[in-house]
């Protein structure tokens, strides 16, 4: 069997077992109830742990000046915003939690929270996308796709990916897998440390 044939054999059953995870996670997404206001803001201290329970959709985390957390979402169809649910929870001044869920993969969802924060994101399916955080990040997702724009490498005493099938790109790290149980770790002498994990996709780490 030629190389080639090989390639394209190997990328065929990687697109298969990504397509079925996908199927698995979406079809047992629950709705969400009862529908939240939109968007759905609490104030939060920068320098706090945020730690964020998500089902499946299109979301953005962003990091900004402003401290509090604001959870925004949009649909092209109407009926799909009223159908989600945010719950954002505070623990004292240091700790936030965030549960949310709606219908399916239709909606895009933007959260923002303050720039010098430690977030914890488990998310079932669909595109991540996380910059603008200057702290802690992990992320762990099951099928989909997750890109983390992160600060200068210099700022982080660890980053760390795992693939259980898919891909995994980190340029700053001169880092590209792909295939089965792929992973990486970088160490340095930064505050910060960075880890992402996810059953089927691919992750993407860039430094901003």
């Amino acid at each position: 069997m030629s190389a080639r044939v090989r390639t394209y054999s190997k990328t065929l059953r990687l697109r298969v077992i990504l397509a079925a995870v996908w199927w698995a996670v979406c079809s047992s997404a629950a709705l969400a109830e009862p529908p939240s206001a939109n968007p759905t803001t609490m104030g939060f201290a920068a320098g706090g742990k945020i730690r964020m329970n998500l089902n499946v959709g299109s979301v953005e985390v962003v990091g900004g000046a402003e401290e509090r957390i604001k959870v925004s979402w949009h649909s092209s169809r109407p009926e799909d915003e009223r159908e989600v649910s945010v719950k954002l929870e505070g623990s004292g001044t240091r700790e936030a939690t965030l549960t949310m869920d709606g219908p399916g993969n239709r909606i895009e969802y933007l959260i923002e929270v303050p720039e010098q924060s430690s977030v914890n994101i488990d998310m079932n399916a669909g595109t991540l996308e996380v910059r603008g955080i200057l702290g802690d990040l992990e992320a762990q997702l099951l099928a989909g796709e997750m890109t983390l724009r992160v600060a200068d490498p210099r700022y982080y005493r660890t980053v760390s990916a795992a693939v259980t099938v898919g891909e995994i790109e980190a340029p700053p790290w001169h880092v590209d897998l792909e295939g089965f149980a792929r992973s990486f770790k970088a160490t340095n002498d930064g505050d910060y440390a960075v880890r992402a994990g996810l059953l089927a996709g691919q992750i993407t780490i860039r430094s901003e």
